[in-house]
């Protein structure tokens, strides 16, 4: 999808601030914006206009719907599942942010408008869309195997698994982390769960089956951790990373050991496609030092790095420090 052609749906209740966006956007090369003063009036148009919108702007804080609710709406609807949505925040409210990401954002953008990033946000929603399509193509054909057989998704694509709704996109996850002061950030912890067999399921089972054993261990990793305020993403490579401000109420064996007891219960149906049943790992949490001079994302790849290395092969010391 070339520059210029890409359907965007802006909504803010400032009508002057939708001016300044249109006529930005239309300045680097973004000319199709329809523009929409209400997060009610927005969800008419996606319901009833007729048009399929690639990226959606919202406005986070507006009278009557924040954008929380406007992105989980939108969310809702299965032509938007994976559609990129930013939030325009003034960053004055970090719990609205965290409630727009779990809700299902993709990204933000800093009001006052700055053309440049506007550039690069926007930039990134382009690179995405072939994605997207690709993915929801994948999902429009899960469920039907003979088609689904021509498909094969990357090994180390993230990708939305259809029906995880608890889950949300990794690039979410990581742009949240990116919104996260110093204090909020030393608080934070992530922890990966690898299922140890996917390779070989990958290579055996047709891409609907492969998707559909993702979303088994979706659905299991979200029943052991039922109690738990976790943010949940799925990395590729047959790795789910859970991020939470909170230590969880049980230990990585415990909660390993609880996943791979839920799995064992498709043992039959995995038996009748000659598979392997799903097997996890959880690895040890990783946190960032204090005042830390990496970046915020790396915390993810050590979760990860935790995850898929066997236990007597890592650090010593438990907790993985970024």
């Amino acid at each position: 999808m070339g520059r210029g052609v890409m359907r965007i749906l802006a909504i803010d209740d400032d009508p002057v601030f939708l001016e300044l966006l249109a006529g930005m956007l239309k300045m680097i090369g973004y000319a199709q914006v329809t523009t929409m003063p209400s997060g009610e009036e927005a969800l008419h148009e996606l319901d009833y206009s007729g048009t399929l919108y690639d990226c959606i702007l919202s406005d986070m804080q507006m009278p009557d719907m924040d954008g929380a609710a406007v992105t989980s709406a939108i969310r809702s609807r299965t032509a938007y599942r994976q559609t990129p949505i930013l939030m325009i925040t003034a960053m004055s409210g970090k719990n609205a942010v965290d409630e727009a990401f779990a809700a299902g954002a993709t990204d933000y953008i800093t009001k006052p408008l700055d053309i440049i990033e506007l550039r690069a946000r926007i930039g990134m929603v382009d690179r995405l869309l072939a994605e997207r399509r690709r993915l929801a193509e994948f999902a429009r054909l899960v469920g039907q195997r003979a088609a689904a057989t021509e498909i094969k998704a990357e090994f180390d694509t993230p990708i939305l698994i259809p029906g995880f709704d608890r889950g949300i996109e990794f690039l979410a996850m990581e742009n949240y982390l990116l919104t996260l002061g110093v204090k909020r950030m030393y608080s934070t912890s992530a922890f990966a769960i690898h299922v140890k067999n996917a390779g070989i399921i990958f290579n055996k089972a047709s891409g609907a089956t492969y998707v559909q054993m993702l979303g088994d261990v979706g659905a299991q990793i979200v029943d052991a951790l039922k109690t738990e305020e976790v943010m949940i993403a799925y990395a590729g490579s047959g790795t789910f990373v859970c991020m939470t401000e909170r230590d969880l109420g049980q230990s990585p064996d415990d909660l390993e050991i609880l996943i791979n007891i839920g799995l064992m219960d498709f043992e039959t149906i995995y038996a009748s496609d000659r598979l392997p049943v799903p097997q996890v790992r959880v690895g040890e949490p990783a946190r960032s030092a204090f005042l830390s001079p990496t970046k915020p994302t790396r915390i993810l790849e050590r979760a990860i790095q935790s995850a898929t290395t066997p236990p007597e092969k890592r650090t010593k010391n438990g907790q993985l420090v970024a």
